[in-house]
């Protein structure tokens, strides 16, 4: 590609932050805000994301794009995810509410796989892959962590491809549904050497994993976390749709 072709294709489709067989990550532009407000706006997406299962309005997405994911993907922490071959955006990763741990620098991990057509093709798990690149090679983490419902099996089976691994889980309350949520706790570390753990580089050769993350520090009315391994407690836990997943 022509230096040319490649600033109009940043400019299209933004920043070129990494690139794998089948997905690039690319910092998001404004034109992205249409798709983002479509995937959030899908009941069956809702329910494999949010923690009150509720799909977001247009007047809640739209500020959500324009005032979390625009101003976190410019910083370099939030990612679109584009199908390589043909260059369209597919989803949307990041890594948020980096903290210091026993672990280390740690970062919660978001990703969702909005268009339905790319599900089961093995996107979201090289997505995944590359931003775990990122976290430990730019961002210099030392651990990635993450939440997911325990109703998304594929997408637990595929972060354990990946080299996640499972340290705990709580549980939630959907007043308004009058749902229970287990929520899966899962992490990876990096390598004691400093460098991405192997098992991140390993190709699976399964395609039948989709991705996908659960929301979390959100405020929302009826999300209750009613406990959390190993010890148990009640708290109040609410959701308020400004993260990504």
């Amino acid at each position: 590609m022509t230096d040319l072709a490649g600033e109009v294709v940043e400019a299209a489709q933004g920043r070129l932050v990494r690139r794998g067989d089948l997905v690039e990550l690319r910092s998001h532009v404004p034109a992205n805000r249409e798709a983002f407000q479509r995937w959030y706006a899908d009941p069956e997406i809702a329910a494999l994301l949010r923690h009150d299962q509720e799909p977001l309005t247009a007047f809640q997405s739209k500020g959500y794009f324009d005032t979390f994911i625009l101003p976190l993907s410019a910083r370099g922490w939030c990612y679109a995810i584009h199908e390589r071959a043909e260059g369209r955006l597919v989803g949307t990763t990041a890594l948020t509410d980096v903290t210091n741990r026993d672990a280390g620098r740690s970062a919660l991990f978001r990703i969702v796989i909005g268009e339905k057509d790319a599900w089961g093709r093995g996107l979201g798990t090289e997505a995944t892959r590359l931003a775990v690149e990122e976290a430990f090679e730019t961002h210099d983490l030392d651990e990635v962590r993450l939440e997911v419902f325990s109703h998304n099996p594929r997408a637990i089976a595929a972060y354990t491809r990946v080299g996640f691994v499972r340290t705990g889980e709580h549980v939630e309350w959907v007043a308004r549904r009058r749902l229970e949520l287990r929520v899966v706790e899962m992490a990876l570390a990096r390598g004691d050497d400093g460098e991405t753990p192997e098992a991140v580089f390993q190709a699976d050769g399964d395609r039948d994993g989709w991705v996908e993350g659960v929301e979390v520090g959100q405020e929302t009315e009826g999300a209750d976390r009613a406990s959390r391994s190993p010890a148990i407690e009640t708290k109040r836990r609410a959701d308020d749709s400004s993260t990504v997943e």
